[in-house]
């Protein structure tokens, strides 16, 4: 009986087979990523010379378009070629970019077009094609916590590996390691399906008009991406009309279904919407946070290698979350969707009253501040997006019908991408002049780290406020 019992818990924590394929190329294709996203807003201060404002437009506009892209990303593989293929075509795009991001007579606006786009391929449709191989939905959550974790080792090396490059050798290496991160992602992904058999069944045969569909909106994608980077008032119409498209075809969804799926698709669109504001305040570590640890530290590292903290926080902390979530389960006791994304709200708020805290002291001392207060800040907010971001990708194959999971993925990444844009404009309360006093610098910094606690503190009293509602929609 006892053999029995342990034969049952080993086949409950398993894995499907090809599991590993999965946070393998996403890990590469995180580390490539993460050399782009920690180094970028110092790429354009200090080796392009902008200013504080137009820094974190341009970071995040980009940050914004890599999400954003992904909603037709998961489109084009809903009806084009399949998901499978979308990650292939995905991962070229983005060593293509990386490449030419790292060969300084090609365009940045081009090769962060490229970027962008091939984000938007591969991102929605792994993620997809990781949720069609499960059949049991504990067994899901815990599958997509341990993925999230894994990919968080490309993370890790992209800040470490990329601030280490960049310091030593100058930009182009460090944007060509992320080349190669592409390149392994496009290898690892195309042994696995090979091996494995991992395939979108629903797009078995593609024909050629597909494929020549599937160019052409790759090329208008790359030519959009470049246009908002290029122009912020574009841009901003841009990401206006691509939100209004998106809630529109929410609201559509939610019109033609009826009972359960109507429920689950209203708190979907309700949740959506409140995570926009996470990912706002989350995405200050590759923006105003990153520009304010090279400023009131006295640093003897790059600044841009301390996201890394973040990523072995999500490393450390998976495991113990991921306990959690189970020990509450086998009790009956769920930690439901909206509790987890309270609980990420949380951590986001102590994270930053942590930075508010350490700028203070540092600011009465009139001296620079502790390391110490980063890192236990980073460790905060690893908290919170573990509690809050695989709940948001595992919850679409949970709460969305099967035949709109690759475009409904497409959107919780593109509410990352609003995010990302809104974390761009709360970015601007944190601008400091070339000649303020380190004190003065510390303020500025510490009144703008209190804003972003106060709207975690708010989108937290909404979720709380809206839990048992949400419960509610979900269970039925």
């Amino acid at each position: 009986m006892h053999i029995q019992s342990n034969k049952q818990a080993i086949q409950q924590s398993s894995q499907p087979r090809g599991f590993s394929i999965f946070f393998l190329t996403e890990m590469w294709e995180r580390y490539g990523f993460y050399v782009i996203q920690t180094l970028l807003v110092f790429f354009l201060t200090d080796q392009l010379h902008l200013d504080d404002e137009k820094s974190y437009i341009m970071v995040g506009s980009f940050t914004a378009l890599s999400y954003i892209n992904c909603i037709f990303g998961g489109i084009v593989a809903d009806k084009l070629i399949g998901s499978s293929r979308g990650v292939f075509l995905g991962g070229i795009l983005l060593t293509v970019g990386y490449t030419f991001l790292g060969y300084k007579q090609y365009s940045l606006d081009i090769a962060l077009a490229i970027i962008a786009t091939g984000n938007g391929l591969l991102k929605p449709n792994i993620s997809s094609l990781l949720g069609m191989l499960y059949n049991n939905e504990a067994k899901k959550e815990n599958g997509y916590t341990i993925y999230y974790v894994g990919l968080y080792f490309g993370a890790i090396s992209g800040s470490f590996i990329g601030g280490y490059l960049q310091k030593h050798f100058g930009w182009t290496f460090a944007f060509m390691s992320a080349a190669v991160g592409g390149l392994l992602s496009i290898l690892i992904f195309t042994g696995g399906v090979l091996k494995y058999k991992l395939v979108d069944k629903r797009h078995n045969k593609v024909t050629f008009k597909n494929y020549l569909l599937t160019l052409a909106s790759i090329i208008s994608l790359i030519w959009m991406s470049y246009l908002v980077l290029h122009s912020n008032a574009l841009g901003l119409i841009y990401f206006i009309l691509v939100g209004l498209f998106c809630l529109l075809y929410l609201l559509c969804c939610i019109i033609r279904h009826h009972g359960i799926q109507r429920n689950r698709l209203i708190a979907f669109l309700i949740l959506i919407l409140l995570s926009v504001f996470y990912w706002g305040v989350y995405f200050q570590q590759f923006f105003s946070l990153s520009l304010c640890i090279s400023r009131v530290c006295d640093l003897s590292v790059s600044a841009s290698i301390f996201p890394a903290i973040e990523s072995l926080g999500i490393i450390l902390f998976g495991p113990v979350v991921t306990k959690v979530w189970s020990y509450f389960q086998s009790r009956g006791s769920s930690i439901l969707i909206p509790a987890r994304f309270g609980i990420g709200f949380l951590f986001n708020a102590l994270g930053f009253i942590v930075m508010c805290a350490g700028l203070k002291y540092a600011s009465l001392a009139y001296n620079y501040m502790s390391q110490i207060i980063i890192i236990i800040s980073y460790l905060l907010i690893s908290i919170g997006e573990l509690s809050l971001s695989p709940t948001s990708l595992s919850m679409v194959t949970t709460l969305v019908p099967k035949r709109f999971v690759s475009a409904m993925m497409g959107i919780v990444l593109l509410s990352i991408g609003f995010g990302g844009k809104l974390a761009g404009i709360l970015a601007q309360d944190a601008k400091v002049a070339e000649n303020n006093s380190l004190h003065i610098i510390q303020i500025n910094y510490m009144r703008a780290f209190l804003n972003y606690f106060m709207i975690s503190i708010v989108a937290l009293i909404v979720v709380l406020t809206l839990r048992k509602y949400l419960n509610t929609l979900i269970k039925v």
